[in-house]
C-alpha cells in the first residue's frame, strides 16, 4: 500500500535533518560514500540515528518498526533485509515519520494509530536499470553463506529479489550479523512450547517484491512473497529467582532441542481508482508455516536454598500453521467537497493452527532432609486444535465543518467463531488411550465486538490536531461442548483520544499524544483447562478476567539548530490490568492464573543530543524509567517497583578515502523492589559499548575491527558478574572498478559467548545463556553490477 503524503522539506546537502509537519528529513543527495556502500553505511553517518549490532534502527530511543522504499512496502517488518542490501548511492532521501495506519490513510480519518516508519527517497537516476550484488563465502569447516540481491526500478515500477543460504546463525538477508533475529519467521504458535531458543541456525530463503502504478494513479498493484526453511539445535541455561513472602523460590534449567521451520508467506494488493472521485482497494494474504520440534530439559528448584524437586521433561510435535485472508475497501467523494467522503471496509480471515505431540515428565520431589519424598511420571500424547473465522466490517463518512476541520465518524464490526480443541491421552498397555478428563477440553467460542467512533481533525496555523472517541461493546460467548455447559461475558468500554502537533518552524516540533486502549482477554486466558506442557508450572485460564483499560501520555520534543535535540516524555496508567495470580506449594509445584490487579504505571523519559564538535558527530543519550506492576504470589498481593536509568555517549567520525570510526557507550542501573520480600531487592549496573574503525586509506582495501563488550553485575539473585567482548575483524580488496570484492573476515575472535541475556518481569528475574557460534573466518567473494535500461 502506498504511504500517506510524505511532505517533507526539500534541503540543502547538509547532514542536519528538517522537519515538516510530523515528518522528519535528511537530504542524502550528495552524501560522499565508499564505493559499494550499503543503506546500513549510510544511515549510521545521520546524526540521531543508531544501528544495533542486530541491524535494529534506532531514532531517539525507538526503533523503526516499518521500511518504505519510495512509500512502497517491501517485505513487511524487517528493515535490515533492505538496508543490509540496498546499494546507498541510490537514496536521495532519508525521511523518518509517524506513518498512519492503512484504515486512516484510505478514509482520510485520523484513528490516533502510528508507527514509527522509515522511508527511502530514490534518486531519479536510480529509476531506469537495475543493481544488486552476489555474494559467497566459505571455510574449510564446512560454514557458508551465500547471499544475494536485485533491485530494479522504472520510474513507478519496482521489483526486488533477496535470497540467503547460511548456517551462521544468520536468519534474514545479511552476511555482516551474527546475532540472530526472526524476521523472516512469521512463526508458528506452539502450544507445548518445544523450543530451547535460537541456537545457531542453518537458514535458506528467498523473498520477492513486486509493485507498479500505471495510467497516473489509476492502478497500483504491490505483492510480496516470501519462502523460508529453518533449522537450529539450541541449548540454553536458564537461572530464575523469584522472590517470595519470606524466601527466594530459584530454578536452574538446561536445555536443548532440535527446531526446523518451513514457511510460505504471500501478500497482494491492487488499488483501482477509476476516477478523481472514487477508489477501490482488494487485498489478499496467506501463510501456510509446518515446524517439527523435539525438546530435552533438566531442572533443579529449591526453596530458601533447600532443594524441593527435580525435572527431566522431552517434548516432540509438529505444528501446522495456516492461514487465508482478503481485505475489500471502497471509498467515493459525495457532493462537491473533495473530503466528504464514505467509505466502507470488510475483511475476512480463516486461520489453521494443529500441534500434535508426546510429554514425557519424571519429577522427584523430596523432604527437607534431602531424601526422596515421592516419584511423578508422566506420559501423554497431546492434540491442540484451533479453526477460527474472523471477519471485519466498517463504514466511515467525512464531512467538513468548516475551513481546515473535518468530522469523522465511524462504526467498525467484528466477530469471530472457534471451536478450540485441547486432548490429552495418557498410555497404558502402551497404546495412548486414556482420556485425561481435567487436561481435556472442546468449546465453541463465538466474538462479537462493535465500536462507534467520533472525530475532528484539523489545522490552526502551526497547529495541527486530531480528538475523538470510541465506544466499543464486547461480548464473548463459551459453549463447553464435553459437558454441556456454558458462560457469557460482556462490557462497555470507551477510548478517548488527542493528538496535537506544533510545526514551529523547519527546525522545532512539539507533539502531545494522548490514547487509550481497552485490552480484552485473550481465548486462551478464558479457557477453564490447565495446560501441563511444563507440569511443574502450570496454567489454567480464568472466566472471570475482564479488559482491563490503559491511558497513555507522551510528550515529544524536536530541535534541529547547533544541537540535534530530542526529547520525550511518557506516562502509562493501566486499570484493572490482566496480571497473573501464581500459586507454589511446599515441593515447587506452581499453578499460574490471570487475574485483573489495579495499579500498574509506568513512565519514562529519553534524551538524545548530537552535535559536530572539532570534526566528530558526539552525542549524548539518556533514559529513565519507573515501572510498577502488580500480582499476586499465592494469597498475597505484591507491588513491584523497579527503577532503570541509563545513558551513554557516542561518536561518529568519517574521512573520505582514509578512515572512519564509531563508538557507542550505555551504562545502566536497575533497582527493583516486591513489597512481598522487601528484604530481598535486585540491584545491579550493566554496561553496553560497541566500537567501529576502518580504515580506507590504502586504495582499494578496506580494513575493518569491531567490537561489543556487555558486562553484567552480581546481584543476589546471580551470584557472579558476567562479561563478554565479541571481537570482528575483516580486510577486503576491491577488483574490475571496484565491481569485484574480496574479503576475508574474522569472527569472535576471542571465542567469547556473548548470548547472555538478563530480564526482570515483576517479581520474577531470568538471566539465560544460549550457545552462540564460536571462532570462524570466512573468505568470501561480492560481486556488485549496476545496468541501466536502454531507453526506447
Amino acid at each position: 500500500m502506498k504511504v500517506d503524503t510524505l511532505k517533507a522539506a526539500i534541503v540543502t546537502a547538509t547532514f542536519r535533518p528538517q522537519m515538516k509537519g510530523d515528518t522528519l528529513e535528511y537530504n542524502t543527495e550528495h552524501i560522499h560514500l565508499q564505493n559499494n556502500a550499503v543503506v546500513e553505511d549510510l544511515l549510521q553517518r545521520l546524526p540521531g540515528l543508531h544501528i544495533g549490532p542486530d541491524g535494529s534502527i534506532i531514532y531517539n530511543g525507538e526503533k523503526i518498526q516499518h521500511l518504505l522504499v519510495d512509500g512502497e512496502d517491501i517485505f513487511g517488518n524487517d528493515p535490515s533485509m533492505i538496508t543490509r542490501n540496498f546499494d546507498a548511492s541510490k537514496i536521495a532521501r532519508v525521511q523518518i515519520l509517524d506513518r498512519k495506519s492503512e484504515q486512516a490513510i484510505f478514509t482520510g480519518i485520523d484513528d490516533g494509530a502510528r508507527t514509527k516508519t522509515l522511508n527511502l527517497v530514490l534518486k531519479e537516476s536510480a529509476k531506469g536499470g537495475y543493481f544488486g550484488k552476489l555474494d559467497v563465502g566459505g571455510n574449510t569447516s564446512n560454514y557458508y553463506n551465500v547471499n544475494g540481491a536485485l533491485a530494479s526500478f522504472r520510474n513507478k515500477e519496482q521489483f526486488t529479489a533477496l535470497g540467503t543460504i547460511a548456517n551462521t546463525g544468520v536468519l534474514g538477508s545479511s552476511i555482516k550479523n551474527i546475532d540472530a533475529s526472526t524476521y523472516f519467521l512469521n512463526g508458528n504458535t506452539d502450544a507445548l512450547n518445544a523450543s530451547a531458543g535460537t541456537g545457531i541456525p542453518k537458514f535458506d530463503a528467498v523473498a520477492l517484491h513486486y509493485a507498479n502504478t500505471w495510467h497516473g494513479p489509476e492502478n497500483h498493484l504491490a505483492s510480496n512473497y516470501q519462502y523460508s526453511h529453518y533449522f537450529t539445535q539450541p541449548m540454553t541455561d536458564i537461572q530464575t529467582l523469584q522472590i517470595q513472602p519470606g524466601n527466594l523460590y530459584k530454578q536452574d534449567q538446561q536445555a536443548q532441542s532440535t527446531n526446523q521451520q518451513d514457511q510460505h508467506w504471500i501478500y497482494g494488493i491492487y488499488n483501482w481508482a477509476p476516477n478523481t472521485r472514487s477508489a477501490f482497494n482488494f487485498s489478499v494474504y496467506g501463510t501456510d508455516s509446518r515446524s517439527q520440534n523435539q525438546f530435552g530439559s533438566t531442572e533443579t528448584s529449591s526453596l530458601s536454598d533447600t532443594l524441593v524437586n527435580t525435572s527431566l521433561r522431552t517434548i516432540q510435535d509438529t505444528v501446522i500453521r495456516q492461514k487465508i485472508g482478503s481485505d475489500i475497501s471502497w471509498r467515493i467523494v459525495i457532493g462537491k467537497r473533495t473530503d466528504r467522503v464514505l467509505s466502507f471496509r470488510g475483511s475476512v480471515a480463516k486461520l489453521e493452527n494443529t500441534t500434535n505431540g508426546y510429554l514425557y515428565v519424571l519429577n522427584h520431589y523430596y523432604q527437607v532432609n534431602g531424601l526422596i519424598q515421592s516419584v511423578d511420571t508422566i506420559d501423554q500424547r497431546k492434540q491442540f486444535e484451533s479453526h477460527p473465522i474472523t471477519s471485519e466490517f466498517s463504514i466511515n463518512f467525512s464531512e467538513p465543518l468548516w475551513k481546515g476541520v473535518v468530522l469523522g465518524l465511524v462504526y467498525w464490526q467484528f466477530q469471530s467463531g472457534d471451536n478450540p480443541l485441547q486432548m490429552t491421552w495418557s498410555r497404558a498397555g502402551g497404546k495412548y488411550d486414556m482420556i485425561v478428563d481435567s487436561l481435556s477440553s472442546h468449546f465453541k467460542t463465538r466474538i462479537f465486538n462493535q465500536s462507534a467512533a467520533i472525530s475532528l481533525q484539523g489545522k490552526v496555523g502551526i497547529l495541527s490536531y486530531t480528538m475523538g472517541n470510541e465506544w466499543n461493546a464486547y461480548s464473548y460467548r463459551q459453549q463447553d461442548l464435553l459437558v454441556a455447559s456454558g458462560s457469557h461475558l460482556s462490557y462497555l468500554n470507551w477510548e478517548p483520544r488527542l493528538l496535537l502537533n506544533f510545526a514551529i518552524n523547519k527546525e522545532t516540533n512539539l507533539n502531545f499524544n494522548y490514547h487509550t486502549l481497552t485490552r480484552e482477554p485473550s481465548i486462551t486466558q478464558l479457557m477453564p483447562t490447565k495446560n501441563n506442557n511444563d507440569p511443574l508450572h502450570l496454567t489454567l485460564g480464568n472466566l472471570n478476567l475482564k479488559s482491563d483499560f490503559s491511558q497513555t501520555f507522551g510528550l515529544n520534543f524536536h530541535r534541529f539548530k547547533t544541537w540535534l535535540l530530542d526529547l520525550a516524555l511518557t506516562m502509562n496508567l493501566t486499570s484493572n490490568s490482566i496480571s497473573t495470580k501464581t500459586t507454589t506449594d511446599s515441593l515447587g509445584r506452581q499453578i499460574s492464573q490471570p487475574v485483573n490487579v489495579d495499579g500498574t504505571r509506568m513512565a519514562g523519559i529519553n534524551l538524545t543530543a548530537t552535535r559536530k564538535v572539532l570534526g566528530f558527530d558526539v552525542g549524548i543519550h539518556a533514559t529513565g524509567t519507573y515501572d510498577r506492576t502488580v500480582n499476586y504470589v499465592n494469597a498475597d498481593l505484591t507491588v513491584n517497583d523497579a527503577y532503570s536509568g541509563s545513558g551513554g555517549f557516542s561518536l561518529n567520525r568519517y574521512v573520505m578515502d582514509k578512515y572512519s570510526f564509531s563508538l557507542y557507550t550505555t551504562f545502566t542501573y536497575f533497582d527493583q523492589v516486591s513489597s512481598i520480600n522487601i528484604s530481598s531487592p535486585v540491584r545491579y549496573w550493566t554496561q553496553s559499548h560497541q566500537g567501529a574503525m576502518t580504515l580506507f586509506f590504502m586504495r582499494d582495501f578496506e580494513i575493518n575491527t569491531n567490537a561489543t563488550y556487555t558486562w553484567q553485575q552480581k546481584t543476589s539473585a546471580f551470584s557472579v558478574n558476567t562479561s563478554a567482548l565479541l571481537l570482528n575483524g575483516y580486510i577486503s580488496r576491491n577488483f574490475l572498478h571496484n565491481k569485484l570484492v574480496a574479503k576475508i573476515q574474522f569472527n569472535n575472535i576471542l571465542n567469547n559467548n556473548a548470548g547472555i541475556i538478563r530480564s526482570n518481569t515483576a517479581n520474577i528475574n531470568t538471566q539465560s545463556s544460549t550457545n552462540i557460534l564460536g571462532r570462524y573466518w570466512m573468505l568470501s567473494a561480492t560481486y556488485h553490477f549496476d545496468k541501466k535500461f536502454r531507453k526506447k
